[in-house]
């Protein structure tokens, strides 16, 4: 039997809570049809659902990965950890199977369904939405990342994607919600022409700031400056962490905290496997520096969190690496309540943890049981 004619691509999208994978068959001047998806709304579960959803899709559309003649991927504007996940895979398919991949911007995969003026928003964390403005389905403003308010709706008449960040613009939601295969596929701009390098876009300034930076903050504050501060000469990564993790999770756990218990590799993978919990590491290059978990707590909403363990490799420390591991916690918990411990000597973690909002509401007497330590009870207030 003779194959359709036409590209097989493989659409994939993590650059939102939802976990998107399909199969689409491209035809002659752009024309598309969609053979299979499978979209998993998890904002927590892009590492561990995107695979399967994958298989799932090819399987749906009874093709091989072998059939593949091209990968397209949203490429943001998202949140880092979940936006790395689908480019990595994209660019892993491409290259195993020698094919190209085409990124695109995830709100134009939303933006391109619409008709009319349209604002399509999706949710960036942190009190603010990522937005761009459409007329028929053609970009004509943003991409960017604000708060409500400072979003330039223009003369949008309809709101679509997120429809819960929709209804704080007063306008008709239109959808769709996420980006969808059909249209990942339809915003690519040209079949012909040679793929760009993938770039995310991730709109908001990098976390980790230059010395000079810091210097000068701590100058408009007041704080004198140290000439010997350690500055980072290499990317730091944050990444979901796998079983795979636990060993070296377990010997950074032994170097930061012997004398305080210090979690062995199996404590490590039963916590990186618990539905209820999230796990990531900071790695440059392939060499895990840190970790950090936080915790569900409750089985109904509202929810609360508690971050479990935050620990930087003591060769990595004062490079900012602790508190953006801490802010991806918090995206984590988004809005609710979070709780944590911290020993009452550790003025470095304390002044991190009360600088994202965190306050001291107890003391737990020798809450340490080896060293017999006392620690502080920490409570950052639900945010409404």
């Amino acid at each position: 039997m003779s194959r359709e004619p036409g590209m097989l691509v493989l659409a994939l999208d993590t650059a939102t809570a939802a976990v998107t994978a399909g199969i689409v068959r491209v035809r002659h001047a752009g024309r598309a049809a969609v053979l299979a998806e499978r979209v998993t709304v998890d904002a927590r579960a892009h590492a561990e659902r995107l695979t399967p959803n994958v298989l799932a899709a090819l399987t749906d559309a009874a093709v091989r990965m072998a059939d593949l003649d091209g990968v397209v991927v949203g490429c943001g504007p998202g949140p880092f950890t979940g936006l790395r996940v689908g480019m990595a895979t994209a660019a892993a398919y491409g290259h195993a199977l020698d094919i190209p991949v085409r990124g695109v911007c995830s709100l134009d995969a939303i933006g391109v369904q619409t008709t009319g003026e349209t604002l399509v928003v999706t949710d960036a964390r942190r009190r603010e939405v990522y937005w761009a403005r459409y007329r028929d389905g053609v970009r004509v403003g943003g991409p960017a990342v604000s708060a409500p308010a400072a979003v330039d709706a223009g003369a949008a008449s309809a709101v679509a994607g997120s429809p819960e960040h929709a209804a704080l613009f007063g306008l008709p939601w239109c959808g769709p919600a996420y980006p969808t295969p059909t249209g990942l596929v339809a915003a690519v701009a040209d079949w012909s022409a040679r793929p760009a390098a993938l770039v995310p876009l991730y709109l908001r300034r990098p976390d980790a700031t230059s010395l000079q930076e810091r210097q000068a903050a701590r100058r408009r504050r007041g704080a004198p400056t140290s000439p010997t501060a350690r500055e980072p000469v290499v990317p730091v990564s944050i990444d979901a962490l796998t079983p795979a993790d636990a060993e070296r999770c377990a010997q950074l756990e032994a170097q930061l905290f012997d004398g305080d218990d210090p979690w062995p590799r199996e404590a490590f993978l039963r916590e990186i496997a618990s539905v209820n919990n999230r796990y990531v590491g900071a790695r440059i290059g392939d060499v895990l520096v840190g970790y950090a978990g936080i915790s569900r707590l409750g089985r109904t909403a509202p929810f609360e969190y508690e971050v479990h363990t935050i620990g930087v490799d003591k060769a990595y420390q004062g490079r900012g690496i602790g508190r953006r591991l801490l802010e991806e916690l918090l995206n984590v918990a988004g809005d609710a309540a979070v709780y944590l411990e911290v020993r009452t000597d550790n003025a470095p973690a304390i002044e991190l943890y009360r600088s994202a909002g965190f306050t001291a509401v107890g003391v737990r007497r020798r809450y340490y049981r080896a060293s017999g330590a006392d620690a502080y009870t920490m409570r950052r207030e639900a945010r409404r």
